[in-house]
């Protein structure tokens, strides 16, 4: 037997073997279409019906042949479903110690059947009002719960990405000549992510957002390497190439000390799989680890092309900055070599975005023939 009922109407199930009490009832209930109604005569039935039919009151017969009344009560409230379901005992037993022993096990209240059917309705409608508000406010208490927690995760954020860019430019700040470098290379890095992202949905809005910010400590390593090799103005010996060369290893250390202690840490993943890995050429020709093709992280491939395309279109003491042009040029003849062909090719597809970009982010951008020269 089954009654339909609104969304927020008492909902009723009865549980009795007694085909006569459900039809007893069931014709009480009729007289007020909005709860609604099903009777189980089942005791083995009760408990998978209850969690699945999430009544507001449960009416439980004490004596069924094939369940112990009493136990059941203890059942419902053993299973999170029906933990704090309202349950009304219905018992011929009106004896005061049946009564103290249901109500130990978890009954809410004692009805003596068959009762008289306004006290009934009474009783069904005050506990399932008052279950439908502790609902309410457990799903308004849960809702402010998560509320608070994502604002301080967003705050704990939102510092820590700080943090991070600061200590990125702390490192950017021993050399007086990039500039905005850091933040070009998000820029570019981004452009690049959102066009391969056709290709690559797993790229999602998290993941390129991590990949601007982590891009920022693609050279941190550099903190540790010599102000006489660093700052050098003339070219390089092979001795100092090899110091300068251990900067990506030195930034990978930096931050695998810090994933000691946040392991779970996208972003920070993401940052040392960067600083590792940024001067990794397609063909395993790079450094420092010689890895080649898909072992470089998907992350460090596109900072390689976005920080080469950075460092060709910048000025410097020694060189003056190149046209977007000829840097794009440069990038096409790595395809395949020192860059990853499906990064060059998303260059070349946003390569009006790319153009506008680059105007938009360089301090130096039309002075010593810098664009279009």
């Amino acid at each position: 037997m089954e009654s339909p009922t609104p969304s927020d109407a008492p909902l009723v199930l009865l549980v009795d073997d007694q085909r006569i009490i459900g039809e007893a009832v069931r014709r009480i209930l009729a007289e007020h279409p909005e709860i609604g109604f099903r009777h189980c005569d089942r005791g083995a039935d009760a408990l998978a019906l209850a969690a699945e039919l999430g009544p507001t009151v449960i009416l439980q017969d004490l004596v069924m042949p094939d369940a112990d009344g009493i136990a059941l009560v203890r059942a419902y409230r053993a299973q999170a479903p029906t933990r704090l379901t309202p349950l009304i005992v219905l018992s011929a037993n009106d004896e005061a110690t049946m009564k103290a022993e249901a109500f130990a096990a978890g009954a809410n209240d004692y009805l003596v059947k068959l009762p008289d059917p306004v006290e009934l309705v009474a009783r069904i409608r005050y506990h399932s009002r008052g279950y439908r508000a502790q609902l309410r406010a457990q799903a308004y208490a849960e809702s402010e719960r998560r509320r608070l927690i994502a604002e301080r995760q967003a705050a704990l954020l939102s510092s820590r990405d700080t943090l991070i860019f600061g200590l990125a430019k702390l490192a950017e700040s021993r050399d007086s000549e990039t500039g905005q470098h850091l933040e070009r290379i998000a820029a570019y890095s981004r452009l690049l992510a959102e066009q391969l992202r056709a290709a690559q949905p797993e790229l999602d809005d998290e993941w390129i957002r991590n990949l601007q910010i982590a891009s920022s400590l693609h050279d941190i390593g550099k903190v540790g390497i010599p102000d006489s090799v660093l700052l050098k103005q003339g070219k390089l010996t092979p001795e100092e190439r090899l110091v300068i060369e251990r900067h990506p290893v030195i930034g990978a250390e930096a931050l695998d000390a810090i994933l000691e202690r946040q392991r779970d840490d996208a972003l920070l993943r993401m940052a040392r799989n960067i600083a590792a890995a940024h001067h990794e050429r397609w063909d395993g020709r790079g450094y420092p680890a010689r890895a080649a093709g898909a072992a470089i992280p998907l992350e460090a491939r596109i900072v390689s092309v976005a920080d080469v395309y950075d460092a060709l279109t910048s000025k410097r003491v020694y060189k003056p900055a190149m046209s977007h042009e000829e840097a794009v040029g440069i990038i096409v003849a790595g395809r395949g070599t020192q860059f990853d062909p499906a990064i060059v090719d998303a260059l070349l597809q946003c390569e009006i975005v790319f153009r506008s970009a680059r105007e938009q982010l360089h301090d130096d951008a039309f002075s010593d023939g810098g664009i279009g020269a």
